[in-house]
């Protein structure tokens, strides 16, 4: 039950029906009284409502295909579709930079993508083109000619 912190009648309680505390449920509300402790910034994530889990639901998943892309050996780009928001972009940025992912972004407005791709050196980007017999989608290796 809900119980009304303001009018005249402060012990009324408001049944489990009431629109506005099916609302508050869905929003996160376990029942306790609420208006004691301000809300926090941290606490509002893109006027989702208190509650809201979308992002914190989301970052294991980034790590999880990020993960499994630097277990395939990354042979080609990694690139996100651009139906993600902003601040899903900011996830994926933060979780690629951890594990030493290059990463860009390309387009603008709601055709806003994000490729991740592996961090090789010269040396390693030879060793893995001679490894997968030469070539890649995005590389072509040229050996050099001893005459």
């Amino acid at each position: 039950m809900f119980q009304v912190l303001s009018g005249r009648d402060k012990d009324t309680q408001i049944p489990d029906s009431n629109v506005g505390s099916q609302l508050l449920k869905k929003m996160g509300w376990t029942g306790e009284e609420i208006g004691k402790e301000p809300v926090s910034l941290a606490a509002v994530v893109n006027r989702a409502g208190l509650g809201c889990t979308r992002l914190s639901d989301f970052q294991p998943s980034v790590k999880r295909v990020i993960d499994e892309f630097i277990r395939s050996d990354g042979h080609d780009d990694l690139v996100f579709s651009p139906e993600f928001t902003k601040e899903e972009r900011v996830v994926i940025h933060a979780e690629a930079h951890k594990r030493h992912l290059r990463t860009r972004s390309y387009g603008s407005g709601d055709q806003r993508h994000l490729i991740l791709s592996l961090q090789r050196t010269p040396l390693q980007l030879v060793e893995h083109l001679r490894a997968h017999g030469g070539q890649t989608v995005k590389h072509f290796l040229i050996e050099p000619q001893c005459t």
